[in-house]
């Protein structure tokens, strides 16, 4: 297949329509939104250092990865069938942990670059 401009804007078109369905449609990517927006606010707030702005951008952009993953695989799976299945439960659950394991982190991360700033406000 040859490259074509055309075609690679409308691989991100696609994208974000995909970034739309997940704010549109899943509970917990808005839960991840105002994180995000709350993250990026506070930021700029205590006036966080470029190094910081990074670990922020990471943290959020590794939580956004995961619940797309998530809601694809859900997705996917319910695709295939409506029948509770022991494996594709095992797959459902297993893509959940990934959301969760990254919004772990993002929230250490957070904590560890916040807190110093808000200590030294008082």
């Amino acid at each position: 297949m040859r490259f074509s401009v055309a075609s690679r804007l409308r691989s991100f078109v696609f994208a974000w329509q995909g970034v739309r369905y997940l704010i549109i449609s899943e509970h917990n990517s808005r839960v991840h939104l105002a994180a995000s927006v709350s993250a990026v606010l506070t930021g700029l707030l205590l006036r966080i250092s470029a190094d910081e702005w990074l670990w922020i951008a990471l943290a959020i952009g590794l939580v956004w990865y995961a619940e797309a993953v998530n809601s694809a695989i859900e997705r996917l799976a319910d695709a295939v069938t409506t029948e509770r299945d022991p494996m594709i439960k095992i797959a459902k659950d297993c893509a959940a942990a990934g959301v969760l394991i990254a919004a772990t982190l993002a929230l250490l991360i957070g904590l560890v670059i916040f807190i110093p700033h808000f200590g030294s406000l008082a």
